[in-house]
């Protein structure tokens, strides 16, 4: 058995996938956008045939089940209220107004971070935050920037978040399959 040309293979099936996918979808824009995503697939990971039939079935496969992604996504997908999107660039504002969100992962950090973590998001100085930690400026910005990045990772293991074309927060879904998230994913959905 042969890999299969993608550049052979997108001249003789790409205008069929086009039409399966866009008697499925809602719009065109969609549709091209899946017909791409399927032949990158079929250029990353090849079946192992070059047969017409067995091809044009696993394209067509793949674009079945790229359209089944796309709905689960959409409908698992939790929308972020335009009021949180920071239009004026002011990202810790948007993180403030997330904190109901963003408290019961805190809750899982070292107390030093979660308190750096927290005073931060309600906008303290990173000077005063070294003065209440007894700590120095320095080590401040380390513990605050270290408290980030371990919320981040609770973050991850517990939604996966979808940015607009400016990394601008939009949405995100909840992976309500990790019992480990408990009341940190439950808040994330109560978001309008």
């Amino acid at each position: 058995m042969n890999v299969p040309d993608t550049e052979a293979a997108w001249r003789n099936h790409s205008s069929e996938v086009y039409r399966y996918l866009r008697r499925r979808l809602p719009n065109a824009e969609l549709a091209e956008d899946l017909v791409q995503e399927t032949f990158l697939r079929l250029h990353r990971t090849p079946p192992q045939t070059d047969a017409p039939a067995p091809l044009r079935a696993w394209l067509l496969r793949t674009a079945r089940n790229l359209i089944v992604d796309h709905y689960r996504a959409q409908r698992d997908e939790v929308g972020i209220d335009d009021s949180l999107a920071a239009d004026n660039g002011d990202r810790a504002a948007s993180l403030r107004a997330l904190e109901p969100c963003i408290a019961p992962l805190a809750e899982r950090l070292p107390e030093h971070y979660r308190a750096a973590l927290l005073w931060d998001l309600a906008g303290l100085p990173q000077q005063e935050i070294a003065a209440r930690q007894h700590i120095g400026l320095s080590g401040a910005k380390s513990r605050v920037q270290r408290a980030r990045t371990l919320l981040q990772q609770e973050f991850q293991h517990c939604c996966r978040y979808h940015f607009d074309h400016a990394d601008v927060l939009i949405g995100y879904t909840p992976l309500a399959t990790d019992a480990t998230c408990g009341d940190g994913a439950a808040t994330a959905k109560a978001l309008p």
